[in-house]
């Protein structure tokens, strides 16, 4: 077996090893969270977007001007007439908008042309022009080079159709505005968007984030694509272009810039234009990827964490396997279902790295502790069985694996010692329950399985206490902590409703480090000396009423012999009542002693008020005050009121037969803390004689009297009623004290358990 003393050693280490690892890691994931995207998000990104594909918006036409239109209007660049032209074209066709994504930042040789461009444009009132952002070098701002202002002045809108590249050189991403010095300036598809956009519908581009992932729809040829040549020579139907966005761009191989994207298989496949027609459909559908800030991505990312590293701590090595595989993939799936839901992109990869790394840590350090424990778990069990263990032979296998097997040879011999014990157990007549450290039963014997049989109620793993209160001893109650870690326990008798009687003995073990191990409780019947004591009482009851009869018979003879002389009549009238005190002062000792109490809730304080208006008419003909104090609230107690109430009497009759006349006695109620609970406690104080230290310590014995001079009543009693009190008290789980002072008086005090209203709902 393990030693207790060691456990907490060993546990207490394995909590800082996981808390310290819980910190670390917690540090470098907040790390990773606000680190920048590393090419395997990038990866995970493109497939997650390759997987977004969506219908196009059927609202934009792409314009190409295409090998085709090149083939039939001739080389580029075209004249200026051919985009007046067109301009017109579409805006008769009545287009919705038009992008020109055609830069026109030098004049014509005729500046007729441009005139006659600028005039279209401007009779056109829907057309949008791009301007771009040139760094001519390190040092120098910034440019921005657009359209001739002949041309640009009657655009509906001018921006910037700059393209972002991430480190790997692929397009994800767009900017709603760019920093050009101190100012900012929109992009195309910011102005087209809100320009174009219905109102009161929600406009992504007015967020606080700089950037915005793009989400495409698929490929480029996914939107409608029509020649230049062929709507500028009228093969186009008007139907096609009327209430559309149309886009006109260069798509011709090698004529315009071509950007590599997570839905295109090659850099040259996405042109500039169906590169801004993504956008806009993006745009105008509010499927704009944001990217997730930092501080949700590390609120994603620790509470991933912390769910693995409290699984380390309540799970078992291949259930934590599990988990962790199972979070890794949680993570996964909430961020693919974040991209494709709520357009949000939370990268998990740093989160499934760091979980994985962790994981194989903790791993590796539980291999370690595991080692060790069977390491000295080994050598312990070995100084135990000395000489019975062969050492495990080399090259069997790993370092654990050996341990293991020569573990496992060792617990075999201990479970040999353990039969054995378990046979000696087994063997024992009485009823005998083997604990841990807990109060949990771990072994119990044949007497007691037949004892607790009728109960139908396991007894491994039950708690002592649960046992024994399942016995339901009459006026006991065994609270769940009992019994206490302490070497004495006393012997308790435990009487059963059907008759039967126990003796409950228990034992404090500890293991051979002083650490605690458990208990080891006995229960022995002791029915047959109950039973013996109960005809004890039956004799002794029939004995006092023998020598009440002759002495109630002289009592009655005298009173109606009138010729006696009054002398002698009165020295036999006395022997004769001093017979019958005797008599039921023994009576009432014996059954205070063996007879069992009928227990109920009551106040003390009642029966305090009872008992003193009892012993009220000895003290009004000695004119002797009793005053109570305290007892205002209620104090609660389990007991036999008859009993407790003769328990009271006694003590305030002896108070008031040994005061001086005209002195007081005072009864103190109060309740008082104690280790084992809340006490209730009855003071009674009176201003006689009081005792010396010698008399107080045998004040409770049966028969003990004291002859105090001047006191014509103290030599009346039998020397019973202070034993009567000490074994009331007794049965009723309390104790009773006397402190007193020889000449100042004397203080007796009852201490009893308070009863609680939750004990009461328990039993």
């Amino acid at each position: 077996m393990k030693s207790s003393a060691s456990r907490p050693s060993r546990s207490s280490d394995r909590r800082l090893s996981w808390l310290w690892l819980a910190i670390a890691a917690s540090l470098v994931f907040a790390l990773l969270a606000v680190s920048p995207p590393t090419r395997v998000d990038n990866v995970l990104y493109d497939v997650l977007a390759r997987a977004n594909t969506r219908p196009a918006d059927d609202s934009i036409l792409i314009v190409d001007i295409d090998d085709r239109s090149l083939a039939r209007m001739g080389a580029w660049p075209w004249s200026r007439d051919a985009h007046a032209r067109m301009i017109d074209q579409l805006s008769q066709a009545d287009a919705r908008a038009i992008v020109y994504d055609v830069l026109f930042s030098q004049p014509a040789r005729d500046p007729a042309q441009d005139r006659a461009l600028g005039e279209a444009i401007a009779r056109s009132g829907r057309v949008y022009l791009p301007e771009f952002l040139i760094d001519e070098s390190q040092d120098a701002p910034s440019r921005i080079v657009g359209s001739i202002p002949q041309i640009a002045r009657g655009a509906a809108g001018v921006g910037l159709a700059h393209v972002r590249f991430d480190d790997d050189g692929v397009v994800r991403r767009m900017a709603p505005f760019e920093a050009n010095g101190p100012n900012l300036k929109p992009d195309m598809m910011t102005v087209v968007h809100r320009a174009t956009r219905p109102t009161g519908s929600p406009d992504v581009t007015r967020g606080d984030d700089q950037t915005l992932l793009i989400s495409f729809a698929g490929p480029p040829s996914i939107y409608r694509h029509v020649s230049f040549a062929s709507v500028l020579d009228g093969e186009v139907p008007r139907e096609l272009i009327a209430g559309r966005t149309v886009f006109v761009g260069l798509t011709a191989p090698g004529l315009g810039p071509a950007f590599p994207t997570p839905v295109t298989p090659d850099a040259a496949s996405m042109t500039g234009v169906q590169l801004q027609a993504s956008i806009l459909d993006a745009l105008r559908h509010g499927r704009m990827i944001k990217p997730a800030g930092p501080w949700s991505r590390a609120a994603f990312s620790l509470t991933l964490l912390w769910l693995l590293m409290i699984g380390f701590l309540a799970l078992p090595p291949r259930a934590n396997l599990l988990l962790t595989i199972g979070l890794c993939l949680v993570g996964l799936g909430y961020s693919a279902a974040l991209f494709w839901l709520g357009h949000i992109w939370l990268s998990p990869i740093a989160t499934v790295v760091g979980l994985k790394l962790v994981a194989l840590l903790w791993g590796w350090g539980q291999l370690g502790r595991v080692n060790d424990v069977i390491g000295r778990e080994l050598a312990r069990v070995r100084s135990v069985v000395r000489g019975r263990i062969a050492p495990a032979t080399a090259f069997a296998g790993d370092v654990v694996t050996r341990q293991a097997s020569s573990l496992g040879e060792a617990i075999t011999h201990m479970d040999d010692l353990r039969r054995f014990s378990a046979d000696a157990l087994f063997s024992l007549p009485d009823a005998t329950l083997v604990a841990d450290e807990r109060g949990r039963v771990i072994a119990a014997n044949a007497a007691a399985q037949t004892l607790f049989r009728p109960h139908q109620t396991a007894l491994n793993g039950a708690s002592l206490a649960d046992l024994i209160n399942l016995l339901d001893p009459l006026g006991r109650r065994f609270e769940l902590d009992w019994p206490q870690a302490t070497d004495r326990h006393d012997a308790i008798d435990l009487h059963l409703p059907d008759g039967r009687a126990f003796q409950l003995q228990t034992v404090f073990r500890r293991d051979e480090r002083g650490a605690p191990a458990g208990w080891i409780v006995r229960l022995a019947d002791i029915s047959i000396l109950t039973a013996a004591m109960r005809q004890r009482e039956q004799a002794l009851q029939l004995l006092t009423h023998d020598m009440r009869s002759p002495q109630t018979s002289i009592l009655a003879l005298l009173a109606t012999t009138p010729d006696l002389p009054e002398e002698t009549a009165d020295r036999i009238a006395a022997y004769a009542r001093r017979t019958l005190a005797l008599a039921d002062g023994f009576v009432q000792l014996a059954r205070a002693e063996v007879t069992p109490v009928s227990l109920e809730p009551l106040d003390l304080a009642d029966v305090a008020v009872e008992a003193i208006d009892e012993v009220w008419p000895q003290s009004l003909q000695r004119k002797i005050r009793i005053e109570q104090v305290g007892g205002e609230a209620p104090l609660m107690v389990l007991g036999d009121r008859s009993v407790l109430a003769r328990t009271l009497v006694n003590l305030l009759g002896n108070a008031v037969k040994y005061s001086p006349t005209g002195s007081t006695i005072t009864v103190t109620l109060s309740e008082q803390p104690s280790a084992s609970g809340p006490l209730v406690s009855v003071a009674i104080a009176d201003q006689g004689p009081g005792f010396s230290r010698e008399e107080a310590a045998t004040a409770f014995r049966p028969f003990q009297r004291f002859e105090r001079p001047g006191h014509a009543l103290a030599g009346n009693g039998v020397g019973l009623g202070l034993a009567f009190v000490q074994a009331a008290v007794a049965r009723h789980g309390g104790k009773v004290s006397c402190r007193s002072e020889q000449g100042v008086g004397a203080e007796f005090t009852v201490r009893l358990p308070r009863h609680s209203a939750s004990a009461a709902q328990t039993r």
